[in-house]
């Protein structure tokens, strides 16, 4: 019984650690106090982005996001947790103010689903590889953007 309640906490924990790891991240921006959090050889794999990064690399990523999207925000609706793998189910939201990754401005808020597969090691996060429904992200801009074309064409 002993070993499932530490099994409990464990996985707690690791849920814990990781939506710490997100909030000072993605919705604060604060790195210098997450690289306590991230192991030295920390890797993030985004699926818009083509190669593998480190936590300065996810920092730089990240920096361009946040500057790119007013009101930005990563909203978390689901954390499980199975021994040392955690998944979190986001939402990442904001107004698209700068082009980002093709993406032109849009003067609506755009929101962007996300299904990353972190791992926990040492009570330290070791990686994250999210895959983001960039299809969906599409069509809202596509939404936003059409009706505005056609009005342009009618005058």
């Amino acid at each position: 019984m002993d070993n499932q309640v530490l099994a409990l906490t464990q996985a707690e924990m690791n849920k814990r650690l990781v939506g710490n790891f997100i909030e000072l991240t993605w919705n604060q921006g604060f790195f210098h106090l997450v690289k306590s959090l991230a192991a030295r050889d920390f890797t993030y794999h985004a699926s818009m982005v083509d190669m593998p990064m480190n936590l300065a690399g996810m920092e730089t990523l990240i920096g361009i996001v946040r500057a790119a999207m007013d009101d930005f925000c990563v909203s978390v609706e689901e954390i499980v947790c199975e021994g040392n793998r955690v998944v979190t189910q986001s939402t990442f939201s904001g107004t698209l103010v700068k082009p980002l990754m093709g993406f032109q401005p849009v003067d609506k808020m755009v929101v962007l689903h996300a299904a990353t597969f972190w791992e926990v090691r040492r009570n330290t996060v070791v990686s994250g590889n999210s895959v983001l429904d960039t299809g969906d992200l599409f069509k809202q801009v596509q939404r936003i953007i059409a009706p505005a074309k056609l009005q342009a064409i009618a005058f």
